[in-house]
């Protein structure tokens, strides 16, 4: 019995030990937001791709002033650091694109596990995102999807590069975006849901 005891006990123990230190875990983070303004001047706010003056988090753009997939825009951000991304699809027909980060800025790195890591300027990994405006009889529901993972790839990761801290970077750039663009279309203050699934 005793034996039996320890065996389950022991179980138990590896199995909490697993699932305090497994590796990175895809996020689905949805965004969405009810604009009271009709859906094209929603969507002429941000239709261009290398457009980002919406944002408030987005100092500049630069990009090829192309909607064309496999556009690459450069966002430098009001707070320092850079992110580039390429739009890899682009529909006017649904007011809607799609595009992914392919390289970030650090903005300094942190000692972990006996080692230097880069502190990216969005402490994600492998981040897409799909930006969508609906007509909703007269107003307009923007939807704001981004998918991720943390950016610490192994297990253990600091506080600065686990999943809280990946979850609350893309939060932060989704609802602060979603409320300025509903003020900036003339919509009184807006409330932005937020629903995250891994």
């Amino acid at each position: 019995m005793k034996k039996t005891s320890l065996l389950v006990s022991s179980v138990l123990l590896l199995f909490t030990g697993l699932a305090n230190a497994h590796g990175p875990v895809r996020a689905k983070m949805t965004a969405t937001v009810t604009v009271d303004a009709p859906a094209a001047k929603v969507w002429d706010l941000i239709k261009n791709y290398d457009d980002m003056s919406w944002h408030p988090g987005i100092k500049s753009v630069k990009g090829s002033g192309s909607n064309d997939k496999g556009a690459v825009r450069t966002l430098t951000l009001t707070n320092g650091g850079t992110i580039t991304e390429e739009l890899k699809a682009y529909d006017a027909a649904k007011m809607s694109y799609k595009y992914k980060i392919t390289e970030m800025s650090n903005t300094g790195t942190i000692k972990h596990a006996g080692q230097d890591e880069p502190l990216p300027v969005l402490p994600v990994g492998n981040y897409a995102a799909e930006l969508q405006v609906s007509d909703k009889g007269g107003k307009t529901e923007v939807e704001w999807v981004a998918t991720y993972y943390r950016a610490y790839v192994n297990n253990n990761p600091p506080a600065e590069l686990n999943e809280e801290a990946a979850d609350k970077a893309v939060s932060d750039v989704l609802k602060t975006g979603l409320e300025a663009l509903a003020k900036k279309a003339g919509s009184a203050a807006a409330h932005v849901e937020i629903d995250i699934k891994r």
